[in-house]
């Protein structure tokens, strides 16, 4: 019998029927809450457990992004429940070019809560690449998942893999893993296993460390991970070169180039 691959999935945002706002407490507003199976998944691992046995799903979860901006007279309408108010508010500042206006519009209407407002997949793209464009790689890596999925467009992997590029660039953790993965199978349209390699070595630093499934010697990862799965196919020097090119690596700030608004 042939034997059957890890499964690996890419992380990113998933449309449920019952996303909720994670409370006050948490120190930030726009973070979302996915249903108990959605969460558990997101926290399995790749592990596997004979030959020709099934794997599970490897992926990570979003961690806390970027650090979390002042609280704005949107935050508190949100907040109080003035969710109509909260929005134009956002409105009115994303129209004078305010980035994490921008990027929250794009969250709410991506995830169309049950009485905030209803799900809009063409004005959270619309939302997340002017906040994109300004250099914020949440929203970089919300662009990546729509594409990937064919979330309110025409499944693109090319430029799935575009935007998760860029989001990785700047620093996303999750982002990271995806380019990884995605210059690992070919899935973007380029195969590349010690750049692959790298962002592997990157995500398990920036996307990876808040896991204590994940905490593993960088230099020996387990064979059961993804980033395990490819250390074995790649020889000493490339694995070196890989993590030559980690050391160097600096994330990106500021705005987008103009050429990157489409």
């Amino acid at each position: 019998m042939r034997n059957r691959q890890p499964v690996r999935n890419r992380e990113g945002w998933m449309p449920t029927s019952i996303s909720q706002v994670r409370p006050a407490e948490s120190g930030d507003p726009s973070t979302r809450v996915e249903p108990p199976m959605s969460t558990l998944a997101r926290l399995a691992l790749a592990a596997g457990v004979a030959a020709s046995a099934l794997f599970a799903a490897h992926t990570i979860i979003a961690q806390a992004e970027q650090s979390a901006p002042a609280r704005t007279e949107g935050d508190d309408l949100f907040r109080r429940g003035l969710y109509a108010e909260a929005l134009a508010w956002w409105t009115d500042r994303a129209g004078t070019g305010d980035v994490e206006a921008a990027r929250r519009l794009g969250v709410e209407y991506m995830d169309g809560k049950r009485g905030v407002i209803d799900r809009d997949f063409e004005k959270a793209r619309k939302y997340h690449l002017q906040a994109a464009m300004g250099g914020e790689r949440r929203s970089m890596m919300d662009l990546g998942t729509i594409h990937d999925n064919g979330y309110g467009v025409p499944e693109n992997l090319g430029e799935a893999a575009r935007w998760y590029l860029w989001a990785a660039k700047y620093g996303h953790g999750p982002a990271m893993y995806n380019t990884a993965l995605m210059l690992e199978t070919g899935d973007g349209g380029r195969t590349d296993l010690v750049e692959s390699y790298m962002w592997y070595i990157l995500g398990a630093r920036e996307g990876f460390k808040m896991l204590p499934e994940t905490r593993f010697d960088i230099m020996k990862p387990p064979p059961d991970s993804a980033m395990g799965a490819l250390h074995v196919k790649l020889t000493p020097a490339q694995r070196a070169e890989a993590h030559t090119r980690a050391k160097a690596f600096k994330p990106m700030t500021g705005p987008l180039p103009p050429s990157e608004n489409r």
